[in-house]
């Protein structure tokens, strides 16, 4: 399969050539080379089954140290603040993902994943987490301007 698929993304077959070669069937082929192709070398892995990733790992360290500021300067961060913010990084940086886009915000399966992959953001040992949130749009232009 590796040499077919090899094959297929230098050129040196088409589908139809390389599918009768290594006698393979051609619409595997055509889904493995195409995977190959078009994907960045920084692409998020799929975790399981259809779902994918929407951030990378240098992605999800850069909302991670967002959300930390934010905790840090103003006091308590909401999951729907971290939803919100994930949809904004979403659309800033041009990224594929399933976000819902009417109410601009990602979903709670994905807040939920996100907070069992990054527990340090569950740690809420200190006195002022008990506070108001702020509003995302306050801390998101205030974090542009630092930039």
């Amino acid at each position: 399969m590796a040499r077919a698929v090899a094959a297929v993304v230098s050129g040196k077959m088409g589908y139809k050539l390389a599918a009768r070669t290594f006698h393979i069937p051609r619409s595997t082929l055509q889904r493995r080379a195409s995977k190959i192709r078009y994907q960045q070398p920084d692409d998020p892995k799929p975790l399981m089954g259809h779902y994918r990733r929407v951030f990378t790992d240098s992605q999800e360290k850069d909302l991670v140290g967002y959300i930390k500021s934010m905790e840090k300067y103003f006091m308590g961060v909401s999951r729907r603040d971290i939803r919100e913010l994930a949809f904004q990084y979403a659309e800033d940086n041009n990224l594929n993902h399933p976000f819902d886009v009417n109410a601009r915000m990602a979903g709670e399966d994905w807040v939920r994943n996100f907070l069992k992959r990054n527990p340090e953001l569950l740690d809420k040992s200190d006195p002022e987490c008990g506070l108001e949130p702020v509003n995302f749009d306050q801390f998101y232009h205030f974090m542009c301007q630092l930039s």
